[in-house]
Parts: structure tokens; sequence; C-alpha cells
């Protein structure tokens, strides 16, 4: 159907909400959606043990409480239809079917902005994702990643991810690295996974006296000036509702 199709009943001009119809190259069915449906899209990926139990241990739900602080600020824009956000386990989104099934099953159209945060070993996977999705006409407005853990080969046998170093495509990518001065088990766990240390790639690079586990406060402490992460996506997110 093409935008602002005019019909009639009784004899009476109707304007019709305009629809597009999508094809992904991953799926083969049609999806006829609005247009005016959902602005903009947050997924929320956590590590290990995060969404579900990981080797017994968990689920945490460290990265859920970083979606909490967004969707707490951000009730109106979600009452209004415009954003929406979603958690995701890291073994969520790898592969091809999984990423059909989890994230592109919920974006409503190719140009709807996205958001990805992810935590530990999902800030390795959402990495990846960016580049994938990108390759197949997605943007990317920001990427997230918190603390991401992955380089240690132990962790890619023990571990649903990618046994590569992602190579992140997003508009903008900031990345946060736990250094505690008082660390805790979680940290111990980061470092047996091996944390991904990049010296290059990231717009904003910080490191931050926190925990690997305490996924919220690296989302809401400031990281450039008054600033948090927080602040920078929802800055972001207004500037495509405006």
């Amino acid at each position: 159907m093409e935008a602002n199709t005019i019909t009639s009943v009784n004899g009476k001009p109707v304007k019709l909400k305009a629809e597009h119809t999508l094809t992904d190259k991953q799926d083969k069915s049609d999806k006829v959606v609005p247009i005016e449906s959902t602005k903009a899209i947050v997924f929320f990926v956590g590590g290990a043990g995060d969404k579900e139990s990981f080797y017994f241990s968990g689920p945490y739900k460290n990265i859920e409480a970083a979606q909490k602080l967004l969707d707490d600020r951000t009730r109106e824009l979600a009452r209004q239809g415009r954003y929406r956000s979603s958690w995701l386990g890291y073994n969520e989104i790898r592969g091809k079917k999984d990423i059909q099934k989890h994230v592109l099953n919920i974006i409503p159209y190719k140009s709807c902005p996205i958001y990805i945060v992810g935590h530990s070993l999902g800030g390795w996977n959402s990495g990846h994702l960016t580049s994938i999705m990108t390759e197949w006409g997605y943007t990317i407005k920001m990427l997230v990643t918190l603390d991401p853990v992955g380089e240690g080969m132990l962790v890619w046998m023990g571990a649903d991810i990618y046994a590569s170093a992602p190579t992140p495509v997003a508009e903008q990518w900031i990345n946060v690295r736990a250094a505690p001065s008082v660390p805790d088990s979680s940290d111990g766990v980061a470092n047996f996974g091996e944390k991904w240390l990049m010296t290059s790639g990231p717009d904003l690079n910080v490191d931050m006296d926190v925990n690997h586990a305490n996924a919220a406060a690296m989302f809401i402490n400031p990281i450039a000036g008054q600033q948090s992460i927080c602040d920078r996506l929802i800055a972001s997110l207004n500037k495509e509702f405006t």
C-alpha cells in the first residue's frame, strides 16, 4: 500500500494509514507494517548468567537493571508508541536464526534507529551484531559496550559467542572498562574470560571505578562531564523524535 492512499466510504474521501512491505535478506516472508509505529528500539544484551542461569549460576539480571533506568526516564515516549526496549541474552543474538527471531522480528521497518547496549559477553556479541545488521541494511545509531568480555579461548568453548574479535559498525560507539579499586568475584570471572581491551575504535573509551557485575552503574555514572551513557542515549533518542 502506498503512503497516504485515498479511498472513499459512502462517497466521502478517507485517507488511509501508510504502510510499507518489507523483506529482509534473511527473512523470505513479506512483512506489512505501519510506518508510524515504533520510532526507535534499544536492545539490552546481558552476559553469562544474566537472563538465564550459566553453569548453575544466576540469573543476575545485571543488564535488566540498566534497562529499567532508561525505561523509567522514557515512559512518556513508550506510552506514545515512539520507543521500546528489549532485554536479550548474549546467546540470543548469535547466528542468523537467533538474530531473526529475537531482533529482526521486533523491528518494525528497516530504517528504524537501533541502539544496542551490551554487557560482558553481551558486549562482545553485540559488537558482532552491529556489523551483521549494518551489512543487512539496518541503521545502528549507538553501540554501548559495558566491560565486554570474550578474548579467552576457554570462554569461546564454554559460551555461545563468536570466536573472533568484533569489528563494530555504529554511528557512535561508547565503551566502558570496569577498573574497580576493590575487586569482587565478578571481576575475577571477567578476568578469567578475558576482557576485550581495545586500544582504538570507540568514540569514547572510559575506565570506571566499578565492579564488572554492576552494569547499571556503568550506564548511569558520569562518563564525560556530568553526562552518563543513559543521558547521551536519551539525547540521541530525542533527536530522532524532533
